[in-house]
């Protein structure tokens, strides 16, 4: 698979990550951050989507179609998902992590979040931490609304944390409060704030670490990495947010790194 984008701290792959993962050498990854499909066809006939929908006839212009994400369905996800954490235990180097996105305990019809959890507790990897991410404000929906998702933690299985923060503040706590991104019609069904990969990656990583996120979207994990001074590799198989996360890469952004020491 030819690189669709590179430079000195990125290399962007467009395809499916069943093709990329296993051509990673063994013990060679330091993190892997993602956020992959959940299993509930997002933007596919939810309340989302008909939000669009209603924009559209409001606004003109707005895409009103479904912008389905592609294996969001539950047994596509599971077997995607289950394949890239069957590869992360074997390419992450001991005691390195795994971040991984995840619905909030409960936010659906089915606990993807428990089958996530279990997951990432066996086939080479030890569940460690179920982070929850406090969104703010309400979600759609009108019984139990989602304010909160999670992001699993895991490491290889007989090892141990890979932690580089020095501090012991609130940065150290297991909710983390970032605000959420509201997406247009035009931008990533899901999208994930870079402030918030940026808590993880500076938790876990140092400036020339290499982070691997199997299901990129339009490119936020790899452009917080690169912030940070660390290395990505990032795959998304829709071309069309390959293409969005390479605009983000080519604007510049500098290498930033910054420890609390108290």
């Amino acid at each position: 698979m030819k690189p669709y984008y590179q430079d000195e701290y990125v290399t962007l792959y467009c395809g499916d990550c069943r093709e990329l993962l296993p051509t990673i050498p063994a013990n060679s990854i330091d993190i892997m951050f993602t956020d992959p499909p959940y299993g509930h066809n997002n933007n596919n006939g939810d309340l989302i989507h008909n939000r669009e929908k209603a924009l559209g006839k409001a606004k003109p212009g707005i895409v009103e179609e479904a912008r389905p994400i592609a294996n969001d369905g539950m047994e596509e996800m599971k077997s995607v998902v289950d394949f890239a954490l069957v590869e992360a235990a074997r390419f992450l180097k001991k005691d390195r992590c795994c971040c991984c996105c995840c619905c909030c305990g409960g936010g659906g019809p089915r606990p993807t979040f428990a089958w996530l959890a279990n997951r990432m507790d066996e086939k080479g990897l030890s569940f460690f931490h179920a982070v929850v991410w406090d969104k703010g404000g309400l979600g759609m929906g009108w019984m139990y609304r989602r304010n909160y998702e999670m992001v699993m933690v895991a490491h290889r299985k007989n090892g141990k944390m890979k932690w580089e923060w020095k501090g012991n503040g609130k940065e150290t706590a297991n909710v983390v409060r970032i605000g959420k991104i509201i997406p247009t019609a035009k931008d990533h069904p899901t999208p994930k704030p870079i402030a918030l990969v940026e808590h993880f990656l500076q938790l876990h990583g140092k400036p020339g670490d290499i982070v691997v996120d199997p299901f990129m979207g339009a490119g936020t994990t790899i452009v917080a990495a690169k912030n940070l001074g660390l290395k990505s590799i990032g795959c998304e198989l829709d071309e069309h947010w390959c293409e969005v996360a390479a605009k983000r890469l080519s604007q510049g952004v500098l290498p930033l790194w910054e420890k609390e020491e108290n």
